[in-house]
């Protein structure tokens, strides 16, 4: 492979996959919840001292520490059926998350909001989790301080005051469309008898999803999948029920591995135009068959694979290069970008792609090449990938980044040689069950 991967291995990164490419991928596949929309909804509980009941969440190992944050802050969770689990945080008697749970991942940041909104007062550690870029509070910081919060370093943690004395009406103009950023201001909007108005809010599914829970909470939410949202925030709240979308990134994954592998899945419950359309037509751009089927998606290769730069409809970044380019919703989600980046891999042409929202978004491409891929990094947030390729197979080590692990485990699907992936509990975290799900699809996988 040209250079020793057992270094980085011996670094940290744990779990480990062999998987020996080439077979089909055929049957049917319920996607997993919006891993994003329950680890906004969850700490929004906190506002509450009514039971709030959250249906159809998988027991990730970020959800179980949110529930464990809950449990130390005094909520009482009731976490024997994660199809249906009831959490009531009327005895919640502390505004400080623990240091130890919360330095872990970054969902603890999302009990800023409601902590706030509740005690008028929160503490945060400073965010651990998925290593993408300067991924600061930078966000939740300009926001907040937009609408009088008082925000300062303590040690390892941030403290987040609220003014005592608060306005009618708050107008805030967000200077990044942040999807946490914008999350956690309408949790603490909802729990503020004022008005509140957020510009350039984030508005992908995950927002409307919260948006939908506070609303049946009690709060009065205008422009839900908007960009300019409005908030009515109230003193009490009724009980609610969540039921999370699915998850766009996993219909994502389903749809690249049934196009090359060259096999056919039915994704249910995934005819959502409203969640998959602007999907939907850089798939079919590149060949791949989308057809509706009820409630349900049928997806398989839809003849030759190919970016064509006369008639598939890319914009040009040259021109005989096409581009793709994520956006904030509803441009195309920067989640998706590196499974395309393997379907990119099965289809005739070549593609640049680049990734300016994370600085360490393609840091997954070394990977690819290694194993056989004809990718060229002009710089770390562009690459123009060449195709198609028969990949080689080796040995290589995910870095720890959630979506570029999948990347690395779908392209090993891709042509009949065998693949041994180091690192793949990264990608575990937030699908805990991929393995044996894509096993029952026609994958050979051995978990080592």
């Amino acid at each position: 492979m040209g250079r020793d991967w057992t270094g980085r291995y011996n670094g940290g990164m744990k779990g480990t996959v062999k998987v020996f490419g080439g077979q089909k991928l055929v049957g049917e596949v319920e996607p997993i919840p919006n891993k994003n929309s329950i680890l906004a909804a969850i700490p929004a509980a906190v506002l509450s001292d009514k039971e709030i009941v959250y249906k159809n969440i998988p027991k990730t190992s970020d959800v179980g520490k949110l529930l464990e944050i809950l449990k130390k802050l005094g909520a009482a969770v009731d976490d024997s059926d994660y199809s249906n689990l009831r959490i009531n945080c009327k005895g919640i008697n502390s505004h400080v998350v623990d240091k130890e749970l919360g330095g872990q991942f970054r969902g603890s940041l999302m009990f800023v909001g409601p902590l706030l909104s509740r005690f008028g007062i929160a503490e945060v550690p400073l965010p651990g989790g998925c290593v993408l870029g300067m991924r600061s509070i930078e966000a939740h910081v300009n926001v907040f301080t937009k609408v009088g919060v008082k925000v300062e370093r303590v040690g390892d943690m941030v403290r987040f005051t609220a003014p005592t004395e608060k306005q009618r009406q708050y107008s805030v103009w967000q200077v990044e469309a942040s999807v946490t950023a914008t999350e956690n201001f309408v949790i603490y909007a909802s729990g503020v008898e004022a008005e509140f108005e957020l510009i350039n809010a984030a508005s992908e599914p995950h927002v409307s999803d919260l948006l939908g829970l506070l609303s049946e909470m009690g709060a009065v939410v205008a422009g839900k999948g908007s960009n300019r949202l409005k908030i009515r925030g109230v003193s009490s709240f009724k009980p609610a029920v969540f039921v999370p979308s699915p998850d766009f990134v996993d219909i994502a994954g389903y749809t690249v591995g049934a196009a090359i592998t060259d096999g056919g899945i039915v994704i249910k419950g995934a005819n959502l135009p409203e969640i998959i359309g602007g999907m939907r037509n850089y798939f079919e751009m590149f060949g791949v068959s989308v057809l509706e089927q009820g409630s349900d998606l049928v997806v398989r290769r839809g003849g030759e694979l190919v970016v064509d730069v006369d008639k598939s409809g890319f914009p040009l970044a040259a021109p005989d290069l096409p581009k793709l380019n994520p956006g904030p919703w509803p441009g195309f989600p920067v989640d998706v970008l590196p499974v395309m980046l393997t379907l990119a891999l099965a289809s005739r042409g070549r593609i640049l792609m680049h990734n300016w929202m994370y600085e360490a978004g393609f840091a997954f491409v070394r990977e690819l090449n290694d194993l056989g891929a004809n990718i060229f990094e002009l710089d770390p947030q562009r690459v123009i990938v060449t195709g198609p390729v028969k990949l080689t197979g080796g040995e290589v080590v995910s870095p720890a980044i959630i979506q570029g692990c999948k990347a690395i485990f779908l392209a090993s699907l891709m042509s009949p040689v065998e693949t041994i992936i180091h690192g793949v509990d990264i990608l575990q975290r937030r699908y805990p069950d991929i393995f044996s799900t894509y096993k029952k699809l026609g994958a050979d996988i051995e978990t080592i």
